[in-house]
């Protein structure tokens, strides 16, 4: 019995060290990692530049604890001669850290939905990226010119992400086009705010028809995160594993959902509906012109006149901007400049039943260009469906009465 004893204490000794001597050491190596990094993605808001969404990186630091949320959209209206700077593409924007609960709180009092991406990045690369991130927020770095196509709060964030992937973003998005175009995404989350939508479309020129590369489409917030949950990235040993870990959605928006798809102008039936003005004030006798008189001078001169504030605006754009979206804008075809100088005469034309040869051949000049307009527009020299819809029944309604109030009566 004790030489059993003895055997088997012998092997209780032998068995015992062998378990815990491998895993300590194993566990011992592998440090967890520092920074945990995240996406967060908002919804639309009810301001016009917040229809566009909104994001921000949120970097955990488990060493020093802090959660910050880098929001690359800040600016000041109050910076000197805000309004002119971002008409002529001289905006300054910031990022800016902001402790990340309290942001998601604060976009959740805004009624903005609110999605939180968990990503898969190595220690190395969420590391080298909470670097970049923290030393682009410092303050000779934090400021820079704002592009609200090509270098916003979204670019800016898809492009600390692709340095840290070294480039696996752009070298898988940038190949083949989406259906989309910067038009067709401005209009599209532009649609709750009517005036605001058809100032858009009017303002841009045909380099916001082409279509865009997935890469280019992340201007949007909503559209990178989309985009996210189908990247994947290779890890050690072979293989590859999805770029999102985990999403999640933070706040649920009681507002209407995003469009997923371009509906035209809200306030396109305006434009039928002017023409249609128009249309009334062409006299079909002596005793209709008489009546109708002053009304259609008054219709021509105010008409005329907007159109050629409108269409001096647009001409400002394209001349004294930086922002290359809004060049060669065939939209001045609808909107001349030259309405501006017609305004008087045409109106005076029309009280006096006779026409100047200035005043004819300015309002035959709108109204060629009108038509020269609907031509590109039918041809997709640049998409111009909006604009027209919008100005030209009116242009030619007001050309026509114009020509039947000024017209020799015998």
């Amino acid at each position: 019995m004790r030489r059993l004893g003895a055997a088997l204490l012998l092997c209780v000794a032998a068995a015992l060290p062998a378990q815990p001597a491998v895993q300590p050491t194993a566990l011992s190596t592998q440090a967890p990692a520092r920074y945990q990094i995240s996406v967060l993605t908002f919804g639309q808001g009810d301001m016009v530049f917040e229809r566009f969404g909104h994001n921000a990186l949120r970097i955990r630091d488990a060493l020093t604890g802090s959660d910050l949320a880098y929001n690359w959209g800040m600016f000041s209206f109050e910076q000197p001669n805000f309004l002119g700077r971002f008409l002529s593409g001289d905006t300054q924007y910031w990022v800016e850290a902001f402790p990340s609960q309290w942001l998601i709180d604060n976009y959740a009092r805004q009624d903005r939905e609110s999605f939180e991406q968990d990503l898969n990045l190595t220690p190395e690369q969420a590391e080298q990226l909470a670097v970049a991130v923290a030393d682009n927020a410092t303050e000779a770095k934090k400021f820079y010119r704002y592009d609200y196509f090509r270098d916003n709060c979204s670019t800016r964030v898809r492009d600390m992400l692709d340095s840290a992937l070294a480039g696996a973003l752009k070298t898988q998005f940038t190949v083949g086009t989406t259906p989309w175009t910067y038009r067709s995404e401005s209009v599209r989350l532009t649609a709750a705010d009517g005036l605001a939508q058809a100032g858009i479309d009017v303002a841009l020129g045909p380099r916001a028809d082409i279509p865009m590369t997935a890469w280019e489409a992340m201007f949007i917030p909503m559209r990178l995160r989309d985009y996210l949950r189908d990247v994947t990235v290779p890890v050690a040993g072979g293989g590859t594993q999805p770029l999102v870990a985990a999403e999640r959605q933070l706040y649920a928006a009681r507002r209407a959902p995003e469009l997923a798809e371009r509906k035209g102008l809200t306030i396109g039936a305006w434009g039928p509906i002017l023409g249609a003005w128009m249309v009334l004030l062409i006299p079909l006798g002596a005793a209709s012109r008489a009546r109708m008189r002053i009304p259609a001078a008054v219709m021509a001169g105010l008409w005329y006149a907007i159109t050629g504030i409108l269409g001096a605006a647009v001409l400002g754009m394209w001349l004294g901007s930086a922002h290359v979206f809004w060049y060669k804008n065939l939209n001045l075809l609808l909107l001349s400049p030259l309405a501006l100088i017609a305004a008087w005469p045409a109106a005076r034309a029309i009280l006096r039943g006779a026409a100047s040869p200035l005043a004819r051949g300015l309002v035959a000049a709108l109204a060629a260009m009108s038509v020269l307009a609907l031509l590109l527009g039918l041809f997709g020299v640049q998409t111009m469906g909006g604009p027209l819809l919008l100005f030209w029944p009116a242009n030619i309604g007001l050309a026509i009465a114009f020509w039947r109030h000024t017209r020799a009566v015998a």
